[in-house]
């Protein structure tokens, strides 16, 4: 039994051997281009289901109104806001980066503005990041005649995108970061301390450099005319011709967005985004968010306190390590036992075991809002039932001397003719 063990110890090493191998090959990256499947699955994760078609209808956050500023210049942004301030918001953030200089005469409605707006956020962006990838080094804001009488927020989201035209996913935020040693918050924790300090206070707390978002609902949806919503919402001219009800914006936290000309622009792609929420989890076709409305269900998060707690990713490792030991053991045994049904029992078990994991996954995520990481654990277990294959018919081979000679004896049966 000691032998056994030992020996499916090492056929353990050489699966994990196997994936460290291929992992390393900067050829693989090569054969991505030819691959469609593997690009419609790549902005994919298993939890996505559960944005997407597991939770229940959104209920309107009462404590959010997102505002769309469309192509307004900073003149006509400077009359929303006030407009906005008569009805005497909570707060006020805008999402927008003032970044450009601009002549006195357009800038000065905006700085007055500025200065009779209590509790305005408005938005800077972080950029330069260090050789470590540790802190930025720089950060876009507006002006220091704008910026006297405003506080700041960072509007960077995390997406693997390098330009704006690219497939952008956003499923996690920072919540704060350094910039060459100052503490930087985001924007949308900046917001959310206007609502309850206390409680973003225990969402800092949680000491995490980057947190999942718990995606709560979007605007409504006029492109696939998903009645679906969680936001209310107002366009550029309901603002300008204040075509609502005050209580819509007394004492609540206003997001000033850009969500296209008007919304339902379909043709726009400035600060819009993939989600977990797009009803086409797969193979994404068209964008689904804005980047405000982003930040207004990371508010809601904070403010729910419904945050998502993730595996550590030595958690992952060890279990990965754990399973596939199991599976290696008790299929060694099945090989040596029922050599003629090994192919077809250990697919079947496999094919178990992954149904379950996958399964587990999604329960855990949906029910308890914990994101389990199983993908090291599904591709060992995948890879064990061959891979054990090749260690006994291969590797164990190699390390024999007579079982080395028999690659190379010619069976001299083998090659003469048959016989009638």
């Amino acid at each position: 039994m000691k032998r056994f063990t030992l020996d499916s110890i090492l056929c353990t090493v050489f699966i994990f051997s196997i994936l460290g191998f291929f992992a390393s090959l900067p050829l693989l990256k090569i054969f991505d281009a030819f691959d469609p499947v593997g690009e419609m699955f790549s902005d994919f994760e298993l939890t996505d289901i559960v944005f997407s078609q597991l939770r229940d209808e959104p209920i309107a956050d009462e404590e959010l109104v997102i505002v769309n500023i469309g192509e307004l210049n900073r003149e006509g942004i400077a009359q929303q806001i006030q407009i906005l301030n008569k009805y005497n918001p909570k707060a006020i953030g805008l999402d927008v980066l003032i970044d450009e200089p601009q002549p006195w005469e357009n800038d000065s409605m905006l700085v007055r503005v500025f200065k009779e707006t209590p509790n305005l956020i408005v938005g800077e962006k972080l950029v330069d990041l260090n050789d470590e990838g540790t802190e930025f080094t720089r950060i876009l804001r507006a002006e220091s005649h704008l910026a006297q009488h405003v506080d700041f927020g960072f509007v960077n989201l995390i997406t693997d995108a390098r330009t704006q035209h690219d497939l952008k996913v956003c499923r996690e935020f920072t919540p704060k970061q350094s910039v060459n040693g100052d503490m930087r918050y985001s924007f949308a924790v900046r917001l959310a301390m206007a609502i309850d300090s206390a409680k973003t206070q225990r969402f800092l707390d949680r000491n995490n450099e980057v947190e999942i978002i718990n995606y709560k609902g979007n605007v409504i949806n006029f492109v696939s005319e998903d009645p679906r919503m969680k936001y209310f919402t107002l366009d550029v001219y309901d603002v300008l011709d204040e075509n609502f009800t005050p209580d819509l914006i007394e004492n609540k936290v206003v997001i000033m967005c850009t969500m296209g000309r008007f919304l339902g622009d379909v043709l726009t792609r400035e600060d819009y985004y993939f989600t977990p929420m797009n009803e086409r989890y797969v193979g994404k076709a068209e964008h689904d968010m804005f980047g405000g409305v982003i930040h207004a269900n990371i508010i809601s998060q904070i403010i729910d306190e419904d945050h998502i707690n993730s595996m550590p990713a030595n958690a992952s490792i060890i279990l990965a390590i754990i399973l596939c030991f199991i599976n290696v053991f008790f299929f060694k045994m099945i090989y040596g036992a029922i050599p003629k049904w090994y192919d077809g029992v250990t697919k079947l078990i496999i094919l178990t075991e992954v149904f379950f994991l996958a399964t587990l996954m999604i329960y855990l995520f949906y029910d308890y809002n914990y994101k389990a990481d199983f993908t090291l654990a599904l591709i060992v277990i995948a890879l064990s039932g061959d891979a054990i294959e090749v260690y006994q018919g291969v590797i164990k081979n190699l390390f024999s001397k007579r079982n080395r000679k028999e690659i190379f004896k010619v069976n001299k049966k083998f090659w003469e003719p048959v016989r009638n």
